[in-house]
């Protein structure tokens, strides 16, 4: 198996995608110079890491007692300049919504052949707050991040957030106002550091599915379907079968319709269904011969080749 196929618990929440989209858009964007000699100029890339912290035993079991184990070196090292990313808020911008629902379209993989599904989906547009923490080892070097941030950032960056089936716009929006604090005093214990904070935004979209089906389930429902029907064709929608049970079918509504040609002399016998039964022609006059066919809107898929020599299917079968 392909770690294409391969699901962890991080890859159902829309807003870590949005998070990680954020972080690799910030990833060597913020960078400055610094001059080495007469003719040497030096690129400092600053790169930014998403906040996470934990109680004190947490610290000591991760990284200081199994660095020991392990035959690490215990201590700090953590890269100067830097930037600290942390949410602080999430908001609905329930102003900039349009349309609540919209069709939209994903695929999936099944043993190597892509299926489309199709679910009316609601794009919730959200704007998530972070603070933005750089960590600076002089004020020369401080200014030169700000100014690096101003020049790159301000006021906004455009870019697309793959959410794991499509893609959404987002946009960093950054403030006019940089806190710069410097340090004048400090101890032989103390970290000589300078930092530039801000507040930054990001306005994107959360998709919200019809019938309030999650990320997660979705992967779930397309897979029974594709188990309970491995050969059907068209495009996967949600909607209840014969028996009211809500699933993702496939094909138009009614897959698969049988019918006869035969003379209107001939009724139904006892079944409702005319095309099922129906009385026998021996007593009547009727003309023509019996005809019975039927229209099957879900044939199996026939792969093109260029798709099995996309994903090498020659070697798998030899």
């Amino acid at each position: 198996m392909s770690s294409y196929n391969q699901e962890f618990n991080k890859d159902n929440t829309i807003l870590r995608y949005l998070v990680v989209g954020m972080l690799a858009e910030l990833s060597k964007k913020v960078y400055y110079y610094n001059q080495i000699d007469e003719d040497t100029l030096k690129k400092i890339e600053v790169p930014f890491f998403y906040s996470i912290s934990g109680n004190e035993r947490f610290l000591l079991d991760n990284f200081m007692f199994d660095a020991e184990k392990a035959g690490k070196a215990i201590g700090d090292y953590e890269v100067v300049p830097r930037g600290i990313v942390q949410m602080n808020s999430l908001a609905i911008d329930s102003s900039a919504q349009t349309n609540k629902f919209t069709r939209a379209e994903f695929v999936r993989e099944w043993e190597g052949v892509l299926k489309t599904f199709s679910l009316m989906t609601n794009f919730l547009p959200v704007t998530l707050g972070f603070s933005v923490t750089l960590i600076c080892s002089n004020n020369l070097e401080m200014l030169k991040v700000s100014e690096s941030i101003m020049s790159k950032l301000y006021k906004g960056t455009l870019f697309n957030c793959d959410l794991g089936m499509f893609r959404v716009n987002a946009a960093m929006i950054v403030p006019e106002d940089y806190s710069q604090d410097r340090l004048f005093e400090w101890g032989l214990n103390d970290k000589k550091e300078f930092q530039v904070t801000f507040d930054m935004e990001l306005q994107s979209f959360m998709p919200v599915f019809e019938s309030g089906i999650l990320l997660s389930e979705i992967d779930f429902i397309t897979k029974e379907a594709i188990k309970s029907n491995p050969n059907s064709a068209g495009v996967g929608q949600l909607r209840c079968d014969s028996n009211g049970n809500m699933g993702i079918y496939f094909g138009g509504v009614f897959q698969k319709f049988n019918f006869t040609d035969d003379n209107i002399q001939v009724a139904p016998n006892t079944n409702m269904l005319s095309n099922q039964s129906y009385n026998t022609t021996t007593s009547k006059e009727v003309g023509g011969p019996y005809d019975e066919r039927e229209i099957d809107s879900s044939p199996p898929p026939v792969e093109p080749s260029d798709s099995k020599i996309y994903r090498n299917a020659g070697n798998d079968e030899g």
